[in-house]
């Protein structure tokens, strides 16, 4: 008994040392819970205070280091300027193709620089004639327009060479037509300047005719006479391309040809009255109206049914000037200078005396003044070129007009309007 006594008692001990122990450890350990609730809560309380102090010490720092205003902004100009410029460095890396191979065309034949800017429209045409970019275009246009356009060029191109054109055109050539009047321009210049640069001869004359094909296109048939032995010479084929020199002569009669044929024609170099060659050009066309036969109508008749006076020295001219007249229903005749200081009382024969511009002398002002005030009498000054002007007011003073080589139908129709319309 004595023996369990102890064990109760023993057991009972431990258990409350249990229990005891338990309790502390709850207590302790509720305590440190507590405790650690605390310092979360005053961590909790304290933090808007520690953030708020941190801001307000940042922001002094930053005011303490902010670099300038225009120190910020450059690099977002940089950025904008590098983004602008970026599509500019991308452009300029594209090269026209045609520019690349007109600079190579001149480096290798060893163009001078000084020479490159007034050959460089002719060698741009060929390039763009071998890339296949040139293209026929299609409008109407006034084919005495084409005329002075390519007089003007090749007059100022060659100013100091003493030649003169001469227009013969067929009464039944459309002042109107449908075309490429560019393409036509140029095919016209390029021969015309070749046949200026390589002629020892005065005077290149153009015979225009032309031929119907139906449904309104016609063949514009060109002849311009031409001495064949100066390319005879030259022993190769005139309208194969070739750098000469510093000079463009070589691809001239190349583009020439090229554009005739753009305008479904050609340019050939054929016998012409036996013992001489002229070049033919021939390009398709089309007419507005083609049932219409008469292509130029005065608006009075006053301006027709005139005794007309030519005197040219040079025969070509003046029979090419007589037709033209002609086709305005005058009678026409032609003298030669010698022919007409020999008698100068014929003038009392004419209504209008179309004179060169050098053949105004004081003998003959003197009875151009005499005849005028007895009656009515038209003077026409016909000079050399547009640019010619008379200095001597004796001669300006009996004048009535004057008309400007190469004489075309349309020049002969102003003329005429501008002497005998009502003022």
């Amino acid at each position: 008994m004595r023996h369990l006594f102890l064990l109760f008692s023993l057991t009972f001990s431990t258990l409350v040392y249990a229990q005891k122990t338990l309790q502390e450890i709850r207590a302790e350990e509720n305590l440190f819970i507590m405790k650690l609730i605390g310092i979360v809560v005053l961590i909790l309380i304290a933090m808007p205070f520690a953030l708020r102090k941190f801001r307000s010490n940042y922001n002094e720092s930053q005011a303490e280091y902010r670099p300038p205003f225009h120190e910020v902004q450059q690099p977002k100009e940089e950025k904008k300027k590098k983004k602008k410029e970026e599509p500019q460095e991308e452009e300029e890396k594209v090269v026209d193709p045609v520019d690349a191979a007109l600079e190579r065309l001149f480096n290798e034949h060893k163009i001078p620089q000084e020479k490159r800017e007034s050959l460089s429209p002719v060698y741009r045409h060929y390039i763009e004639l071998k890339m296949g970019k040139i293209e026929v275009s299609t409008g109407s246009f006034d084919i005495n327009t084409v005329f002075d356009k390519v007089m003007t060029r090749v007059h100022t191109l060659e100013s100091d060479r003493n030649f003169e054109i001469v227009f013969d055109i067929d009464a039944a050539v459309p002042s109107q037509l449908i075309g490429d009047a560019e393409r036509m321009e140029e095919t016209l210049f390029y021969l015309i300047q070749n046949i200026v640069l390589k002629s020892s001869s005065y005077l290149i004359e153009l015979q225009i005719k032309r031929l119907n094909m139906g449904d309104g296109a016609l063949h514009l048939e060109i002849y311009i006479p031409y001495d064949k032995d100066n390319f005879q010479e030259e022993k190769l084929d005139i309208f194969t391309p070739f750098v000469e020199g510093t000079t463009a002569s070589g691809l001239e009669l190349y583009l020439a040809k090229e554009y005739a044929r753009l305008m479904h024609g050609d340019i050939t170099f054929e016998p012409y009255n036996d013992n001489d060659s002229a070049f033919m050009v021939t390009m398709k066309l089309y007419m507005p109206n083609p049932s219409e036969m008469r292509h130029y109508r005065l608006p009075s008749k006053t301006m027709i049914n005139h005794t007309i006076l030519i005197v040219d020295d040079h025969a070509e001219s003046a029979l090419a000037i007589k037709k033209m007249f002609e086709y305005f229903k005058n009678e026409v005749e032609v003298l030669s200078s010698k022919e007409l200081f020999s008698a100068l009382e014929m003038l009392d024969d004419y209504d209008i005396v179309v004179l060169q511009e050098r053949f105004f002398s004081k003998q003959l002002i003197a009875k151009v003044e005499k005849i005028k005030s007895e009656r009515v009498l038209k003077t026409v000054s016909l000079n050399r070129t547009e640019m010619f002007e008379h200095t001597d007011t004796g001669i300006t003073n009996v004048l009535d007009a004057e008309l400007a080589k190469p004489v075309t139908v349309q020049k002969i129709f102003d003329l005429l309007v501008s002497l005998y319309q009502e003022k």
